[in-house]
């Protein structure tokens, strides 16, 4: 059995004579502060008492001022308009949080931190400067919004036309035709729902959802969204139920918003449910609010992936080998929320999904 040697204790001179070559040496990292010093990110030190006890060269640079006018003492006792204040009194933890200063934007993230017995020592805070890649982002998400933009006003003519044939406007459609006019027309759609996507994500990251509040049917919005995906359903054989409570009053929404945030819900459930399966859809009135849940008998969600999925461009392993960008979720999200409602799921891998969207009732808009 091995023994620690703990100072006080009585130890055996074997013992003794196993430990007495040992010397204690030096630190392998001497100039540990020399080089956190010399580190591209700003690390500002603040124990447990709310003193600031370290910061190196870079957060100095970062926040113009000077260590030797903060170190020793605490946080609140900083001048309220400092940027050295503002960074500390920043509540970061848990991710990354974007402040501006001096005309460039740096990220600033908290983290704790414990001795080696787990107690806590303090708050490490670290500052860098993400100004260039939100420049870049910026410059990317424009070119995009520009190019679905652009390619936006075409497809509706596209598929303004095809409308048109099928309805016979241009003569007769043959039975030989027919499946093709069939399948351009659900690929027009496709591309379509892409395009609006990368739109509805460009407005998203600008937040910049406006809504149009009317007067909406609940009952009329689910059916044109049966009337989308029953295609779809039937081709994979899928049993698609939509259920409106009776009763339920007309809700002031933004209808087109709306429609779109249920596509999306309910295009997802009939991807991801193989042959043979399960979608239902069903409105309630709940406690005064508007409940509407998409059940589905699909391949689930795992345990790991449940609190990202309305990520954007997040897609689960389980998902991979379907089509999508990965924006439908969070662009409902987006429009449930812009509305003051709430979205959520629930998931068993292997099973199936059930999002559920509450909204309120609302008023019209004056």
């Amino acid at each position: 059995m091995l023994e620690w040697y703990r100072p006080g204790s009585r130890m055996s001179n074997s013992v003794r004579r196993q430990i007495s070559p040992i010397k204690r040496t030096e630190s392998p990292f001497p100039q540990a502060e020399q080089i956190i010093d010399a580190m591209g990110r700003g690390v500002i030190f603040v124990n447990n008492d709310g003193i600031v006890k370290f910061m190196n060269g870079t957060a100095e640079n970062i926040l113009r001022t000077d260590k030797g006018s903060v170190l020793g003492r605490k946080v609140y006792t900083l001048p309220l308009r400092t940027s050295v204040y503002r960074v500390l009194s920043e509540n970061c933890r848990d991710a990354p949080t974007e402040i501006t200063l001096d005309g460039r934007v740096y990220a600033v993230l908290a983290s704790g931190v414990k001795d080696g017995t787990g107690n806590s020592l303090g708050e490490l805070t670290e500052i860098w400067d993400i100004s260039a890649e939100k420049k870049e982002k910026r410059q990317w998400e424009e070119f995009v919004a520009m190019v679905a933009h652009d390619l936006k006003s075409p497809l509706t003519v596209v598929n303004g036309y095809l409308q048109m044939i099928k309805m016979g406007v241009y003569g007769e459609l043959t039975d030989k035709l027919e499946p093709v006019v069939e399948q351009m027309e659900q690929s027009g759609t496709k591309l379509t729902t892409m395009v609006e996507d990368l739109l509805g994500a460009y407005q998203m990251e600008l937040g910049v959802i406006n809504l149009l509040r009317e007067q909406n049917d609940i009952r009329a919005i689910l059916r044109e969204c049966h009337n989308e995906n029953v295609a779809e359903a039937n081709e994979k054989r899928i049993d698609f139920m939509v259920s409106v409570e009776a009763g339920i009053p007309p809700v002031y929404l933004d209808g087109k918003l709306i429609t779109r945030a249920f596509n999306n819900l309910i295009g997802n459930a009939i991807k991801f449910t193989p042959k043979g399966g399960r979608v239902s859809v069903s409105a309630t009135l709940t406690e005064g609010n508007l409940r509407v849940e998409i059940d589905d008998t699909g391949i689930g969600i795992p345990d790991k992936d449940i609190s990202r999925v309305f990520r954007k461009y997040y897609r689960s392993a389980g998902a991979s080998g379907f089509k999508g960008t990965g924006l439908g979720l969070a662009i409902s999200r987006a429009i449930v929320e812009a509305h003051g409602g709430e979205i959520g799921v629930e998931s068993t891998e292997g099973k199936g999904s059930r999002f559920t969207v509450v909204l309120g009732l609302g008023e019209a808009e004056n």
